[in-house]
């Protein structure tokens, strides 16, 4: 994951804003941002998650406005993002829906979580949660459960049950997973959002 000083809310509002403005084919304008926001569910959903973050640093109220943007956020969306979760800038959630994210949890920047995709504990005797690092790709229903690490560029195929660190640039697939060989050329990571 960036090793960097921590991304500002602008900065990480941002680096989502570009990653969903290529994906339609968008400027990142302020007519293609408000687009996005008034249009696109999965951009509605990361900007309410990024709003959780930013009201939770108020002095005072910041736990009380968390949970009051958190709660409407989980109802509308049919997801849990965990009120502690740590993301980077760029998320992508092309179909918000059904997703799952303990709030120990720990993603980097430029991941793709698509729809019902659980990321959380094993059980209440092992709260370690997974982690998520830069440039990661989870697809539909996949299911990460326990302090695993899914590293750098790691794709996650359709409804695996992954319990075990997945190395960068590798795809795992199958209940349970399996590390599927390393193909010739690697996988890489898209480019960084300025």
């Amino acid at each position: 994951m960036n090793s960097g000083p921590e991304e500002t809310f602008r900065e990480k509002v941002l680096a989502d804003a570009a990653v969903w403005a290529r994906g339609w084919g968008l400027g990142l304008t302020l007519r293609g941002f408000l687009r996005l926001l008034l249009l696109e569910p999965g951009f509605q959903l990361t900007f309410c998650v990024r709003l959780t973050e930013l009201v939770a640093h108020v002095p005072g109220f910041g736990r009380i406005l968390r949970r009051l943007v958190w709660y409407p956020t989980t109802m509308l969306f049919g997801c849990d993002f965990g009120v502690g979760v740590r993301i980077g800038g760029g998320l992508y959630l092309p179909h918000p829906f059904g997703i799952v994210v303990n709030a120990d949890c720990k993603l980097g920047q430029n991941v793709t979580l698509l729809q019902g995709v659980t990321l959380g504990i094993i059980d209440p005797s092992q709260p370690a949660c997974p982690v998520l690092e830069d440039g990661a790709r989870v697809n539909a229903g996949a299911k990460l459960l326990g302090g695993i690490t899914v590293g750098r560029a790691a794709v996650i195929g359709a409804n695996a049950v992954v319990l075990h660190d997945v190395p960068a640039g590798r795809v795992a697939v199958g209940v349970p997973a399996r590390i599927l060989p390393a193909k010739s050329a690697p996988i890489t990571v898209p480019a960084e959002v300025p």
